[in-house]
């Protein structure tokens, strides 16, 4: 017997709540709150996937009124108003809807439970089965033996059965069970004082609210007068419960029948609202034509090739295909390259299989391909092409000039990102490109599909390399990208192959003694806590704070109870076991990040450590580390000393480490004109001593070393656009007094305030904050109707400033340095950068030239109204030299 068509039924305003509530804050670049909607159509997508469904339909409420608000003028008077920055993301919900080509369905006057009700009813009269996709218990009443329910977000069914578990009674009594208890969510009264379980027992015994009132002679004490007194409300409220199956709609098969997309819509409104990969995957659309991607496999024809490349004196794109992103360590695959819009070529040198007789050796493609990448007449483009050159420079082939690295140029442009090629090419170009995720490496893919990717990579670059350079230019953004991030891209290159020398012997060591450190602590947490548990299980140490030691609840999650960082600290005050966890929490990170897992790191070849240095990470415009992160080693704790002992200079050499003194609060004296703290900072005062002058009414020369400590931490507060709550946090004061501070900072340093709300004012007005270099970053949440994202915008505006500006300085110094260093052709090598901080390698004998060379460009990095101050040390490792 063949099976009943099954239709599908969802409740919008059910999915685009939960998705509200489960995606994070998301927004376009204009300022649109996206996160609803990203999440609606995620969950619509993964329905499709999950059901397959043949017949589908989603059903969306009005803004006008319904009949019953006619009956009760009372009915949901106490729901909220929706989270402000929902509201903007209510049109595109039904636009989803149509775009995905699903029928949906909404009517003034009726509910969408209503329509769902009737359209169900319907459905089941014309031989269907129905599949309610809600978890609103209200729609139980309308399970039946051909209808169900799914709460998709639970992955939940309900039949009957699971029906009478929930309410006690089956479908067709669960408005008698609903009328009796009423419904505070939807303002509807029910019997005062009558629960869920009072009302399940009166509907078990009586079977029905009139019989329960027909027989209320028979009840006690205040329920019996309840039932006397409020007869009329609980009739009311079974009718304000009570899903409408007649609405005035009707239904028919083939308006329910599931249709492929629209991808012209699905298009044009994932466009809009940015989202890159839902473009790709559902509504591609390959604007690049591929007719003049080729392959080259013969020596003469490489050398036309590239005979032609360099007399047509245009961009040239390049890329590699490699084995693996570690570039100290890949080998090429094939290398592709691009001249002319449309037309690209593709020189396969190692891949597998039966193509591979085919292939130029990899040494003649180098050879050939060594004059147009050292061509200066020949302005070279890549995407992400640091690693790139890092390959040919192991090969001993220097690319340059690279005019355009198209992923730092992104990164310039929308700092927000997205800056992968793929993303770029479908955001900007409107092309998707194409993907072979489901290989193991290129070198299988076969040449002729090798060959598209290859190419259309190349293409790609090339054309988006033609557009970014237009609009950095547009922007006021060219000389910041010509004079400062794409030199720095080769200065952070050389960085990585140089790389880093580590003491294995004495990490090994420090990992024993952590590992010591970890047992003693594991046995004062089992002491504290008078129990064994796993104590990286963040579900345990729940159970164990919170019900066996029943420390306050912080902060709850949707998978339970906090027992994050933020949290942990603020119960250290009630208990000893919490200050024992993130002690035990950070020597764990310390043992296994650093000193268990750097020796395994070290380069088989270099012997050295090669950390990669991300440009395009942090929207401040700081560099980042990776591969390790060297950037989070703690600086003050004991244990972060001794890690850093651990990276030395070779022998006969030192590391120098040089510092920026407080640099971002200079930035603040310089821009803010503030003359108290410009004066501290040209007089060599000792800024935090001066705040805390302020802060407490002291004079200067009588502020105590906490009082200094508690003024370091309103500087800095002030600086990253800390709140009252968030200060006293980290103080451990109270917000009243954290708040007292934060005023008495304003009193002491008045233009600081001034050229916050200045700052504010601009970014609101033009829609980015721009640092001292001109370096943008958008600021479209300033605009958000939610007061609590609008204020953490104004914090990052503010902060970004600063951090920002400081960013940009040490990376000039950086630039100014290594061009020094080449020219004077001297052997120290600059080897790490940590935010303020630069370590260099330097020969013993180059130490008094370095110091000089070091202190002179950094200081003079850029021109501050005051000066910029530099702390340099030096010693045979990093401990010693910061």
């Amino acid at each position: 017997m063949a099976e009943k068509p099954k239709l599908y039924l969802v409740d919008g305003a059910g999915y685009f709540f939960r998705a509200y509530y489960a995606v994070r804050p998301l927004a376009t670049s204009k300022g649109l709150p996206t996160n609803a909607i990203y999440g609606f159509t995620q969950m619509l997508i993964r329905l499709l996937k999950d059901a397959n469904p043949e017949y589908l339909m989603v059903v969306f409420d009005t803004q006008e009124p319904t009949f019953r608000d006619q009956m009760y003028d009372q009915y949901k008077a106490n729901r909220k108003e929706p989270p402000d920055d929902l509201i903007p993301q209510f049109p595109y919900f039904e636009k989803v809807v149509r775009a995905l080509n699903i029928a949906t369905m909404a009517l003034p006057g009726y509910e969408a439970d209503d329509l769902i009700g009737t359209v169900a009813r319907q459905a089941v009269e014309q031989g269907m089965e129905v599949v309610i996709v809600s978890g609103d218990k209200d729609m139980m009443q309308l399970v039946s033996d051909k209808v169900s329910m799914w709460d998709t977000m639970k992955d939940k069914h309900y039949g009957i059965p699971e029906v009478i578990e929930r309410f006690g009674v089956p479908p067709e009594k669960v408005i008698e069970v609903m009328g009796l208890q009423g419904d505070s969510s939807d303002n509807i009264p029910g019997l005062p004082g009558v629960g869920p379980k009072t009302a399940t027992q009166l509907i078990q015994q009586f079977g029905s609210i009139e019989n329960v009132l027909a027989s209320a002679g028979s009840l006690k004490g205040k329920l019996k007068e309840t039932c006397e007194k409020f007869a009329d409300q609980a009739r009311l409220s079974k009718k304000l419960v009570t899903i409408e199956t007649r609405a005035p709609v009707q239904i028919t098969l083939a308006e329910l029948h599931r249709r492929p997309f629209d991808t012209e819509a699905c298009h044009t409104l994932f466009r809009e609202l940015e989202f890159s990969r839902l473009l790709q995957d559902l509504a591609p659309r390959a604007a690049l034509p591929k007719k003049g991607y080729r392959l080259i496999l013969d020596e003469k024809e490489l050398d036309d090739f590239l005979r032609e490349a360099r007399l047509s004196q245009t961009l040239l794109a390049f890329g590699l295909e490699t084995d693996s992103p570690d570039a100290m360590r890949v080998s090429p695959v094939g290398f592709s390259l691009s001249f002319k819009a449309g037309e690209a070529v593709y020189i396969p040198v190692a891949h597998r299989g039966v193509d591979a007789v085919r292939q130029l050796p990899l040494e003649k493609v180098l050879a050939s391909l060594r004059g147009v990448m050292v061509d200066p007449a020949t302005p070279k483009v890549g995407h992400n092409c640091k690693g790139d050159m890092t390959l040919f420079g192991r090969f001993g082939v220097e690319v340059a000039p690279v005019l355009c690295d198209t992923m730092i140029a992104s990164y310039l442009l929308n700092p927000a990102g997205p800056h992968t090629l793929d993303e770029l090419a479908q955001q900007v170009l409107d092309h998707r490109t194409t993907r072979y995720s489901e290989r193991k490496s290129f070198a299988e893919v076969p040449l002729e599909q090798a060959r598209d990717t290859a190419c259309e990579n190349a293409d790609v670059t090339r054309r988006l390399a033609e557009l970014f350079l237009k609009e950095l230019e547009k922007h006021q953004l060219k000389k910041l990208f010509d004079e400062v991030e794409m030199p720095l891209m080769r200065v952070l290159m050389e960085m990585e192959m140089t790389g880093i020398q580590v003491d294995v012997d004495l990490l090994r060591r420090l990992s024993g003694e952590l590992g010591i450190e970890l047992k003693n602590l594991e046995k004062q947490i089992y002491k504290e806590a008078d129990c064994k548990f796993n104590i990286q299980s963040p579900k345990q140490l729940g159970e164990v704070l919170f019900e066996k030691l029943k420390l306050p609840v912080v902060k709850k999650t949707k998978t339970g109870l906090s027992t994050r960082q933020e949290v942990l600290e603020e119960l250290s005050a009630s208990h000893p076991l919490p200050a024992l966890i993130l002690s035990y929490r950070s020597l764990a990170k310390l043992k296994s990040t650093y000193t268990d897992a750097l020796p395994d790191l070290i380069h088989p070849q270099t012997g050295r450590i090669h950390t990669s240095f991300n440009q395009t990470v942090a929207e401040t415009g700081r560099l980042s580390s990776s591969d390790p992160n060297l950037q989070n080693i703690p600086i003050r704790s004991t244990e972060g000393r001794k890690i850093r002992a651990a990276f030395t200079a070779e022998k006969g050499a030192v590391l120098i480490s040089a510092d920026y003194s407080q640099i971002e609060l200079r930035i603040l004296a310089h821009l803010s004109k503030d003359p108290v703290l410009l004066r501290a900072f040209r007089e060599g005062e000792d800024v935090h001593r001066t705040t805390a002058s302020g802060l407490f009414g002291v004079p200067p020369n009588l502020v105590t070393e906490e009082q200094r400590a508690t003024a370091k931490t309103v500087n800095f507060a002030t600086i990253y656009g800390q709140s009252a709550y968030g200060l006293s946090q980290q103080l451990k004061i109270d917000p009243a007094e954290a708040r007292e501070y934060i005023a008495n900072y304003f009193r002491r340093y008045p233009k600081v305030g001034v050229y916050k709300e200045k700052i504010l004012e601009e970014a609101g007005r033009k829609g980015y904050v721009a640092t001292l270099l001109g370096r943008r970053r958008y600021t479209p949440d300033l605009a958000s109707p939610n007061r609590n994202i609008q204020q953490n915008a104004e914090r990052m505006a503010f902060n970004t400033v600063f951090q920002g500006s400081a960013a940009d300085i040490i990376k000039l110094a950086m630039v100014a340095i290594q061009k020094e260093l080449a020219e004077k052709k001297l052997k120290s090598k600059m080897i790490l950068q940590v935010h303020d901080e630069l370590v260099f390698e330097a020969p013993e004998t180059e130490v008094s030239v370095m110091t000089a060379l070091i202190r002179r460009h950094m200081e003079q990095a850029y021109p501050l109204s005051i000066p910029l101050v530099v702390d340099i040390g030096w010693g045979p490792h990093w401990g010693e030299a910061h």
